[in-house]
Order: C-alpha cells, then sequence, then structure tokens
C-alpha cells in the first residue's frame, strides 16, 4: 500500500509538472553570467511560505547594524508579504532568480532548488530550523530519504559558507546529518531571542487578537509534527491530530491548535472543542509567548518553547512505531522535561494536575535547559551578524 501511495498517477503527474517548471526555471537562472555580485542580501523561510524563523530576526538585525545592504525577500504569492525595509521578490520569477544569482549574501532556512549553484564571492548563511529530537538526513537508518533528496542536500551543504547551531548538542550533530564539514557557528538560535526577552505587550496582544480575553484562563498550544507514514495516495501528508473536536478541555483552558507546514494541504481545524486554528499564523514565537503550556509530540517545538520555562507535555500514542522507523538521537522518555502520555485521557489528567506536574520534573526541565537552551540569551541574531557580516 506504501508503494502504490508513493507512486500513484496523481503523484507522478504532479511530480512530471513541478520537473517541468523547474526545468524551465533553470533556464532562466544564470548564475554563469554574474559578474559583480551585489550589496544585498536574499532571505528566504520555508521556501517563501512565510516570513518567519531566524532569518526574520537577523534580518531586523541587519537593519540596525547593516542598513547600506539591500534586503530581499523570497515570498510566495498569497502566502506572505516583505516586512518594512525589504524588497519581495516572487518564488521562481525572473527577478528572483536574478537576484538569487546576484545577491553577495544568501540566508535560508531551508534549501533552495536542485538547480541552485553559488556563485564565486556569495555568502550561504544556513540557520536550519529546528533542533532535532529524530534523526535527519544521512543518520535515517532503514528507509531513509530518496538518493535524489540527498544528492540536493549534499550540493547544498556544500554551498554552505555557515551552519547555526543553537547548541552543543546540534553542533555534534549536523555534520553527519548533513554531510557539511564547514564553519558551523554555535550561537543559539536568532529566532529565540524573543522567547528570553519577551517584548512587552505581545503576549496580551496575541492573547486578545485570538478572542482570549480573560487573564486567568490558560491557553494550550497544541502542536504535533508530521509523519513519514502518513502519506496520501496523491502524495501529500496527512495531518496529525488525536483531539478530536469531541474532546473536553479542563476547565479554564483554551487549547490553540496548529497543524505542521508539511501537513496543510490535509489540514483539518475540528480539535479540542472550540479550539482556536493558528496553524497559518505568522510568527509561532508570538504564539509561545501568549501560551502557558505545549502540547506537541516530536516536533523541534519541543526546544524552543523550553526556553519559556512553561510546562510542555507529550501525545505520543504512536512512540514505540515512530522511534522504531524514525529513530531518536537520544533517550526521549528518560529526557523528556514533562509527561509523555499513550492517550488523550492520559494527557487530560495530566493537564489538570499541571500545577504538581512542574514540580515533578523540575529536575528534568532544568537538565533539559541547560542541554538544549544554554545559549538563548536573547542576542543569537547579533552573534550572528557579527560573525557573518562583520561589526
Amino acid at each position: 500500500m506504501k508503494l502504490l501511495q508513493g507512486y500513484s498517477p496523481a503523484r507522478i503527474i504532479g511530480a512530471l509538472n513541478r520537473r517541468r517548471a523547474d526545468v524551465f526555471r533553470k533556464l532562466q537562472y544564470r548564475p554563469q553570467d554574474t559578474k559583480q555580485l551585489s550589496q544585498a542580501v536574499l532571505f528566504e523561510s520555508f521556501h517563501g511560505e512565510s516570513v518567519s524563523d531566524s532569518p526574520l530576526d537577523i534580518f531586523h538585525q541587519l537593519k540596525t547594524t547593516h542598513p547600506e545592504l539591500t534586503f530581499y525577500w523570497t515570498i510566495r504569492r498569497g502566502k506572505a508579504q516583505a516586512p518594512e525595509g525589504s524588497i519581495g521578490v516572487v518564488w521562481g520569477s525572473r527577478q528572483w532568480l536574478k537576484v538569487l544569482a546576484t545577491a553577495k549574501y544568501l540566508v535560508n532556512n531551508n534549501s533552495f532548488p536542485w538547480y541552485f549553484r553559488k556563485v564565486a564571492g556569495q555568502v550561504y548563511l544556513q540557520t536550519w530550523h529546528g533542533t532535532p529530537l529524530k534523526r535527519l538526513g544521512r543518520d535515517i537508518e532503514g528507509t531513509g530519504p530518496s538518493k535524489a533528496y540527498l544528492a540536493t542536500m549534499d550540493r547544498e551543504a556544500a554551498a554552505w559558507n555557515f551552519l547555526v547551531s543553537p547548541s552543543p548538542y546540534c553542533t555534534q550533530i549536523f555534520p553527519s546529518a548533513f554531510s557539511f564539514s564547514g564553519n558551523i557557528i554555535e550561537t543559539g538560535y536568532p529566532r529565540n531571542d524573543r522567547l528570553t526577552n519577551q517584548p512587552e505587550g505581545v503576549r496580551e496582544r496575541v492573547r486578545r487578537e485570538l478572542g482570549v480575553t480573560d487573564p486567568t484562563e490558560w491557553l494550550v498550544l497544541y502542536a504535533p509534527t508530521w509523519r513519514d507514514y502518513k502519506l496520501s495516495a496523491t502524495g501529500n501528508w496527512q495531518a496529525v491530530n488525536y483531539l478530536g473536536k469531541n474532546t473536553p478541555m479542563p476547565a479554564g483552558m483554551r487549547m490553540m491548535f496548529r497543524g505542521h507546514h508539511l501537513t496543510h494541504g490535509a489540514h483539518n481545524s475540528s480539535v479540542a472543542g472550540n479550539a482556536i486554528d493558528v496553524t497559518n499564523y505568522p510568527d509561532v514565537a508570538e504564539l509561545y509567548l501568549a501560551a502557558d503550556a505545549l502540547v506537541t509530540d516530536y516536533s523541534s517545538v519541543m526546544f524552543d518553547f523550553t526556553v519559556t520555562g512553561k510546562p510542555v507535555f507529550f501525545l505520543v500514542p504512536d512512540l514505540e512505531r515512530y522511534e522504531a522507523e524514525r529513530g531518536f538521537y537520544f533517550d526521549f522518555r528518560a529526557e523528556a522535561p514533562g509527561p509523555i502520555c499513550s492517550n488523550v485521557d492520559d494527557l487530560l489528567a495530566e493537564l489538570k494536575n499541571i500545577g504538581s506536574d512542574s514540580k515533578t520534573y523540575a529536575a528534568k526541565y532544568a537538565a533539559w535547559q541547560q542541554k538544549f537552551n544554554s545559549l538563548e540569551d536573547g542576542k543569537a541574531a547579533a552573534r550572528v551578524v557579527e560573525i557573518v557580516f562583520g561589526k
């Protein structure tokens, strides 16, 4: 069945159409014609699906320290807008291809298309987009990424001048996962600066915009990740949601639901009764600040959220299967900084005891923060900019 899903006619036709469009773009992309690089920076986050993550915090830092540079942002029509002080270039357009070939600096949290080739003199800063619990890239055992994907990642990694690491833990993992032997800068994640600095008024504003007007109401963020084994016949990742629409939340609690960006095509906001759908909210860091607790599974949001010091709960009915098929980098059961729940009833019981749980897991939480969050002091973006762009 998995093979049939992987090679369905709809998926094959879609792949061929995308390949045809990419070949056309490759013909328009002319890095070999670049005679002189412009003093410009091209920022990209999740292939232009959003203006977010560490590239956004680096952009804000550069606006202050290096205003002489011209700033471009990759955007997708109808999904993102370039922030003030920058120029939006639509992914795949002639203008975007030109900027990709002529900007001196490239900042990305994912990858450029397979036809990308770095021009001599370009500086490529790769921020990546999370701390891994599950194995990545070449570290995935068994049925891992395709040879084509790995070849693309190898070309990508060979182009990186700098790779941001949020912790000593990631500094050890990234080289083998990405087959990267270049310059890893261990700075903390720029995207987490706001979680430490906590700009005044953001929490209250976001809660108000979401319709949460009672300051005593607990706001819980549910943010599950995608599954390798949940693939539709059309080749789209299926939604993951273990909290059905009739799931009763404990008294005094409200839930936000954020679906993973890879499952947007199958998104369903029916979760935990009157949950607030924040799947398309542009800035997840603001959601962390607005929330009082997090429910997740294997998502890297767990590593970012613990910067706030607020409680984390894990809803993982498929833990044994996920661990066996994808594999972890460490003993998740032993180190998790909050309750691991194998079913919804257990999760609801833990949420009702949220105060006592915080005390129970205090030692593990502190050890977790020391291992994964020790560099998150609110100055990561400044460190990255100084290393890559100079003072």
